[in-house]
């Protein structure tokens, strides 16, 4: 879900920009925010995982990402926005971090390589993928579905 997340709102630049009253390239750093935070998280969550295990890392990860979709969602300027999203990228890398070692400890050895397969190309379709799916929710119902989307996403998983 992290590159998923971080590309979700590229199609609807414009109309934040106009709701926030602010320019368009202001509005491409929230996304260039969140690829920043998600570079630099995962040298966090590792280490905190091996140490504290997996689970309360990801539970910590989709209540937190939860509430920061949530903030999003309701950001009445450019400011609690980019705060709010950098919550989300910061609490959604756990994915990234340690999403290799959950496959690798969940598949026996002959499976491990076709479910590292397929969790590496739902990494790489996040990017294309996000997009495509919320330009028609942006534009058919309002880009800050796009945070309510993302974060029912987080309250279901």
């Amino acid at each position: 879900m992290s590159t998923f997340t971080a590309a979700a709102i590229i199609p609807a630049y414009e109309t934040i920009a106009e709701d926030l009253g602010t320019s368009l390239q202001r509005i491409t750093y929230l996304t260039s925010l969140q690829i920043a935070i998600l570079g630099v998280a995962p040298l966090l969550w590792k280490p905190f995982s091996n140490t504290y295990g997996r689970r309360p890392v990801f539970l910590l990860s989709l209540i937190c990402s939860l509430v920061g979709n949530i903030g999003c969602a309701k950001s009445p300027t450019y400011a609690t926005m980019a705060l709010c999203r950098a919550i989300v990228a910061f609490f959604i890398s756990p994915a990234a971090a340690i999403g290799s070692a959950v496959v690798t400890e969940t598949f026996f050895k002959q499976d491990r390589a076709r479910y590292m397969g397929v969790w590496t190309l739902l990494v790489t379709l996040g990017v294309p993928l996000s997009p495509f799916v919320f330009g028609f929710v942006a534009n058919d119902v309002g880009y800050r579905w796009i945070y309510w989307i993302l974060a029912m996403v987080s309250a279901e998983t």
